[in-house]
């Protein structure tokens, strides 16, 4: 963990593992992360040989010393998120869905924070591919697809991705 007074460009993370391939960081603020890649094989057909390694990314505060509800903005977060994606991806066949939490009502601006941290750290190995569903009460869940462009489904799982969604827009 970086301290004040210690330069870094993110925070030092520990992967934890588990049935959930867990990773934690602790920020400046005494705020505690888990960055969890929840197996999630039940968002595609099980006749995909691909989807045993579809992975549900969430991203939570598990705690909070010295604040109430209100969490600063930190730029070494997106940094830390990105180098854990990233070591996440070593295996490139694994795909992650990143799906933007409805019940505070801001998965918008939370899809919106997501695609910038992709924009900034795009590069020619990952590809995004956005889609929304809209559930009967009017509800619009935000999505995310990341995938390695070497994975050796890469056509198949977009294709898939689309079926699931009813469509998407990519982000090269």
């Amino acid at each position: 963990m970086q301290k004040e007074g210690q330069k870094s460009s993110k925070y030092d993370f520990e992967f934890k593992g588990g049935k959930n391939n867990s990773y934690v960081f602790e920020t400046n603020y005494d705020i505690t992360y888990e960055v969890k890649f929840k197996p999630s094989s039940y968002l595609f057909d099980e006749r995909y040989q691909f989807s045993s390694q579809v992975f549900e990314m969430v991203i939570a505060v598990t705690e909070s010393k010295n604040l109430d509800d209100k969490i600063p903005p930190d730029g070494l977060i997106m940094f830390t998120i990105a180098e854990i994606v990233t070591d996440f991806f070593k295996n490139r066949e694994r795909i992650i869905v990143y799906i933007c939490d409805t019940a505070d009502a801001r998965h918008l601006a939370r899809a919106r924070k997501f695609g910038l941290w992709f924009e900034k750290f795009k590069t020619t190995q990952f590809m995004k591919v956005d889609a929304s569903i809209t559930d009967e009460m009017g509800v619009i869940y935000m999505n995310a697809l990341i995938l390695h462009r070497e994975n050796p489904y890469f056509v198949e799982i977009i294709d898939a991705f689309r079926k699931v969604t009813g469509g998407y827009s990519e982000d090269k």
